[in-house]
Order: structure tokens, then C-alpha cells, then sequence
């Protein structure tokens, strides 16, 4: 058991590592596009990392915020932000490759959402709606995590968030979070489900991403 806990901490730790680092580099991108000073650049790098996490912790009342006990998160935000300054032309000519990385970031940040929700919603929810109610904040913090520092960034760099214009995002982020949800509610929840939601969600974002798949667009004609 203690193996198995020692396991996942450090898969998901190397995964989340992976993650900022390939967020801060899309707000670095984003936030050079709007020619912003090397304060602007790195500011909306961090907030891009960072932000779905925060967000969900401030909403949660989950202190200390995870930069906040993790302050290294910070300083690889930083580094990575540098590097994508330094390699700009080539990472924009590397967008898919990028996309592919912020897929897995996506998919990651929602499973640990969504693991952090559920759990403390089962102890603040009031008993006779416990289940439910951790489902519905687990999945919700699923998609708060997955999808706030791109909402953030693009806010901030005065675009429209990518998240309601492109293919399938926070829908991804969405089941994950209740795949997720009901492995911890049968009591399955183990490196190897896991490992298999991570895929699951991860395959069906690239096939968003290469296939163009979209929820229904909006369009009003007068």
C-alpha cells in the first residue's frame, strides 16, 4: 500500500511538473504576441501555470495554496518561462507538439482536482447529501483546475479564452474528473485507474485536437 501511495505521489508530481512547465511556456508565448515587458511576460506565465490550482484552492479554503507549500513550482514556472522566451520561434513553430503537452497538463490537473475536491467535500458536505454533492464538486474542481489558468491568461492578454473556441477542453477535463470520482467512490482508486484515466482523457483530447472535434457551435442570424 505504502509502495502503491509512494508510486502515484511521484508520477503525478513528474506529471504536473511536465504540466506547468508546458503552461507557463504557452503564457510566455501568448503574453510576447501581445509584445508585454519581461514582467508582463513572466507575470502571465506564472498565472498560467499556476492559476487553475489557486483558484480551486481559494475556492476549496484549502491553504496553504500548493505553490504556496510548494515553492519550487514557482522557481520550474520561471525556468520554463526563460527557456520559451529564449526558443520562441521555435516553439510557435512546434504548436501541435505544445498542444499535445498542455493535453496531458489538461488531463492531469483535472484528475488532481478532482481528487482534492471530492475529498474535502466529503467532509464538509452536509451528511444526507454527501455523495452527491462530493461528485458534483469533484467534477466541478475537475474543470476549475483544468481549465482557469488558460481562462486567466487569455483574459489578461485580451483574447477570447481558448477554452470556449476550440476543440473539446473543459469537456475533457469533465470526465476525467468523474471517471476519477467513481473510482474513488468503488474504492478502485490505484495507480493503474489511474494510469488509465490520464490515457483516456488524454486520447480523447488529442483526437479533439487532430480530428477538429467540437461541441456545437452558437451562431444567431437576425
Amino acid at each position: 500500500m505504502m509502495s502503491f501511495l509512494v508510486n502515484k505521489v511521484f508520477i503525478f508530481q513528474i506529471l504536473y511538473i511536465v504540466g506547468i512547465s508546458a503552461e507557463s511556456m504557452s503564457g510566455t508565448i501568448s503574453a510576447g504576441r501581445k509584445n508585454m515587458d519581461l514582467f508582463g511576460v513572466i507575470t502571465i506565465a506564472t498565472i498560467t501555470a499556476l492559476g487553475g490550482g489557486t483558484v480551486r484552492d481559494v475556492l476549496l479554503g484549502h491553504y496553504p495554496l500548493t505553490w504556496v507549500g510548494h515553492p519550487e513550482y514557482i522557481v520550474i514556472t520561471f525556468l520554463a518561462s526563460a527557456i520559451a522566451m529564449m526558443i520562441a520561434q521555435h516553439i510557435i513553430k512546434l504548436h501541435k507538439f505544445f498542444l499535445i503537452v498542455d493535453a496531458l497538463g489538461l488531463v492531469t490537473f483535472a484528475y488532481l482536482g478532482s481528487d482534492i475536491g471530492f475529498h474535502i467535500a466529503l467532509n464538509a458536505v452536509s451528511p444526507q447529501f454527501q455523495l452527491i454533492g462530493s461528485m458534483i464538486v469533484a467534477v466541478l474542481m475537475a474543470i476549475i483546475t483544468g481549465i482557469s489558468g488558460g481562462v486567466l491568461r487569455d483574459v489578461l492578454c485580451n483574447d477570447m479564452p481558448l477554452v470556449f473556441q476550440a476543440e473539446l477542453y473543459a469537456i475533457v477535463a469533465a470526465i476525467v474528473g468523474v471517471l476519477h470520482t467513481f473510482t474513488m467512490i468503488l474504492n478502485i482508486d490505484n495507480l493503474v485507474t489511474a494510469i488509465l484515466i490520464i490515457l483516456f482523457g488524454f486520447i480523447i483530447r488529442l483526437c479533439a485536437i487532430f480530428r477538429n472535434w467540437h461541441l456545437p457551435k452558437i451562431k444567431y442570424f437576425t
